[in-house]
Parts: C-alpha cells; structure tokens; sequence
C-alpha cells in the first residue's frame, strides 16, 4: 500500500480517535497535546488537514500521527500505512542535494549565557532538609536521598532562600521558596534559561530497572521519601516533569526502553492529561508503562503521606506495587 493510498483510507479525525479517544477535532477546538484554555487548534479540509494556531505547527494525517505520537516522520509514514491496513514498503533513498540542516533544540546560546549567571546550587544544610521535610510533611529521607542523587539543592533566588529541583546535566532547575510561600502568584519558578522540558531525576541510569515518573518538585521529594520507605532505592529511578504541560524530549524517554515504568498522575483534568500523553511517548519508545491516580480529586503522590500513619505504608505498597514487573 502506498502513502496515497492510506491516506484515502485514514484522515485525522480517524488517527486522533485511537491516540486521542476522548478528544473531537473540529475547525475550532483545543490542542489535543498540550495545554490549551482557548480552542486554538483546527482541522479542516475534510478531515485532511490539521493546524495549531498558537505554534504554528500544521500538516497532514501522517503529520498529525508523528506529532501525537512524538515520532520520526519516517516511523509515523510505516505506522500510518499499518493503520490503513497495508504492509510497509521503504522507500527508495533519495540523493542528497544539500546538508540537512541541524534538528531543532529548545537550548540556545542565550539560555546558556543565562544559565552562567545563576547564583552556586549548594547542597543542603541539615537545617535546609528538615525545613523541606516539614514544607512537604515527608519523611527527611525523602529530601535527604534526593539530594545525594543530586537533585535537591538550595540557592537565593529572588532574595528568598530556596530549595531548587534540577536536571543532572545542569541545564533545568527549578525553585520554591523555603518558608513556603509564593513568587508572587507562581509557587515554583523556573530559573532563567533553563530548558524547562528537560526531566530531573536519575531515570537516565539503566541500572535501575523500574522508573517513577512524577509530576512536580514536590512529588520528586516524595517519590524518594516513598522508595527509601520501601526499601526499592536500588529498584526504582526518579523521574520528575516540572510541569503538566511539558513534553519531555525523545532522547529523555528512549532511556526507558525495556524497563517498567509508573506515571504517577496528579487527579486533575490537566494532570490525568499530561500523564495520558507521558505514557503515550514511552509506551512508544519501547518502555512498558502505566498510570496510577490517586483516588481523591486534587490529590498526588505527595498526599499519600498526608494520610492517617496507620495507612501509610498500605497506600505506598500500593501505589508502587509496579516494581513486581520489573526484572
């Protein structure tokens, strides 16, 4: 089956009701992949075409399938003709007229000037942990583990002491304040030229064979106060997205491949889907993957330690009995 000819059997709303079952395309409606409080988002031209106003991003069915399923056009063309029912053939290479020009990333030299003008990440003081400790109602364990992963560090921001979440290569860090308080109207900050995608945790460490991907600075402190209180440190990697609208990149999520991996959902709309759309990129990326949601509406991993001590440790058991499947 050639390209043409799926495409004459699938348009968009046929691909996005078996990667977006609870989404309706429409000349105006909202993003399917990302945040989005204003429809800013169409498909048109019968179905054939799709374009999403605040980005720019637009293209075809094949396009729209790459894009939802965070893929190389190439592997979206083999599984768009696999949708339509067809075999793959691969098409014959094409001479090379011109250098293909360097992928996009969202780093740039001015992220990087900014990034050498943020103040030293010092490792927390004992003091520093138990004020985290107490800010989250976690076990000190939960901070003190995160930062010997090298996670959890302190600095000034703002004129405010801080404890900062950050990516080990050092290009993403966040920021909330020590006495608990806000930026203004923001809980968290991000600091300036940060690559905010990037996810922070160990979860690039295949010695582990199971990962906690967490939504949040805090779920991070509590992912780890949650496998010390287990006993899984040496099953379990961390893996924190600082924010539900972010999509982490490709080269982040093929460290999963072959491992077994929990999104820990927050239960709000904007948290059930951003950990809908996690799954989605690792399942696709070769990681055997599910989701757990708290029962309560609101809720994240963190409020598990909120609960009554007596239920503790039944809840936690619960919410990581995932790490069975793990080799």
């Amino acid at each position: 089956m050639s390209i043409d000819e799926a495409k004459a059997k699938l348009d968009i709303p046929t691909v996005a009701a078996r990667c977006f079952p609870n989404w309706k395309p429409a000349p105006s409606c909202h993003s399917p992949w990302r945040e989005d409080r204003n429809p800013s988002f169409s498909v048109y031209d019968q179905g054939q075409k799709w374009k999403d106003h605040a980005t720019g991003d637009h293209g075809d069915a094949v396009d729209f399938l790459a894009k939802a399923l965070d893929i190389p056009a190439q592997e979206a063309v083999r599984r768009f003709v696999e949708m339509a029912g067809g075999g793959y053939r691969v098409p014959a290479p094409r001479p090379k007229l011109a250098p293909t020009p360097a992928p996009k990333t969202e780093d740039t030299d001015d992220k990087r000037r900014r990034r050498a003008a943020w103040r030293a990440l010092e490792l927390p003081t004992e003091e520093e942990l138990g004020a985290v400790a107490k800010i989250r109602r976690i076990p000190l364990e939960g901070p003190q583990w995160a930062a010997v992963d090298g996670i959890l560090r302190m600095a000034t921001v703002d004129g405010e002491r801080c404890w900062i979440v950050r990516s080990t290569c050092g290009k993403n860090a966040q920021a909330r304040r020590l006495d608990g308080q806000k930026f203004g109207d923001l809980k968290a900050k991000t600091l300036p030229g940060a690559v905010a995608t990037l996810p922070v945790g160990n979860y690039h460490d295949t010695r582990w064979p199971a990962v906690a991907l967490v939504e949040g600075g805090p779920d991070v402190i509590a992912a780890y106060a949650a496998i010390h209180r287990l006993g899984l440190l040496d099953s379990v990697a961390v893996c924190g997205v600082l924010g539900a609208s972010m999509r982490p990149p490709f080269g982040a999520v093929a460290t999963m491949r072959g491992r077994r991996v929990r999104v820990f959902a927050h239960n709000d709309p904007a948290g059930q889907k951003a950990a809908d759309s996690w799954a989605r990129i690792i399942h696709n990326a070769g990681g055997t993957v599910d989701i757990w949601t708290p029962a309560q509406a609101g809720a994240d991993l963190n409020d598990i330690f909120h609960l009554p001590e007596a239920e503790v440790s039944a809840a936690l058991a619960e919410a990581f009995d995932f790490v069975k499947g793990a080799n």
